[in-house]
């Protein structure tokens, strides 16, 4: 009975190593899937591409809770409690003397610039205008 049970023994112990060799081979191979999965996706171009996604997702949302800010035709007690704030700081900030000259500056180069491409597509509009006029008097 006793070389019974070692050759019992011996063929679990030779399962055991045959198991763990197979393991082995699955480890190892589930360590190269994950180096080939790291290289794609953390590349310089996927995590842009990642990056500029969740920028514009958050971009969205923030959007989307300010423009409900402004909605101002349905008013709640929620909304000017999360309004309120936002005015308070907006005004804290427009009293400093130091911010009212770039604000300024600002307005003033915006203004600009929107009166001159106005201006230019006045002028685009009536020199196409008279083109119009020109080729139907031919006819």
């Amino acid at each position: 009975m006793t070389q019974d049970r070692k050759l019992q023994e011996e063929e679990t112990l030779a399962q055991r190593k045959e198991r763990l060799l197979l393991q082995c081979r699955a480890y190892r191979s589930g360590i190269g899937r994950a180096r080939n999965t790291v290289r794609a996706h953390l590349g310089a171009d996927e995590i842009a591409k990642t990056a500029i996604g969740l920028i514009s997702a958050r971009a969205q949302s923030a959007l989307a809770n300010f423009s409900d800010l402004l909605d101002f035709r349905n008013m709640s007690g929620a909304k000017l409690q999360r309004l309120l704030p936002l005015v308070v700081s907006g005004v804290s900030l427009l009293s400093r003397r130091s911010l009212w000259r770039p604000i300024l500056k600002g307005a003033a180069v915006a203004g600009t610039a929107v009166a001159t491409i106005y201006f230019l597509s006045r002028k685009k509009a009536k020199k196409t205008d008279g083109k119009h006029v020109a080729l139907h008097e031919h006819l």
